[in-house]
């Protein structure tokens, strides 16, 4: 039943990814060519379906994925450091197949964008 449930709201919170995605979203689909939904749904998989000592490989290729996906942000978004490192890290949890991961990018996106409206009222 909990699996269920962890489905579906997977499925609300990816569904409602369509009117408002979360920019990390955005920004990983483009990074990747993959739709988002279809990450968290293989991500979900692969760990659900894994070993301990396949787990073990997938979280070290999934940091691998996460500091490339900053670097990335940085040089071809030329986004600051610290933004690229929160839109990556916003994604790890997602990446790890944790339904929370949903939850947190959609955290992070808010606290980043009230980051940067608070960062331009400080500059008038």
């Amino acid at each position: 039943m909990k699996h269920e449930r962890e489905d579906f709201l997977i499925e609300h919170h990816t569904c409602d990814t369509l009117r408002t995605k979360p920019k990390s979203f955005e920004l990983y689909e483009e990074y990747s060519q993959k739709s988002i939904d279809d990450t968290i749904r293989i991500h979900k998989e692969n760990f659900e379906e894994a070993d301990s000592k396949t787990k073990k490989t997938l979280e070290i290729e999934v940091k691998r994925e996460v500091e490339d996906f900053r670097i990335w942000l940085e040089k071809t978004k030329r986004l600051e450091p610290r933004t690229a490192y929160y839109y990556s890290i916003s994604l790890k949890s997602l990446l790890l197949g944790l339904s929370v991961g949903v939850q947190v990018a959609y955290l992070f996106d808010t606290v980043l964008d009230r980051l940067a409206i608070d960062s331009s009222l400080r500059c008038r």
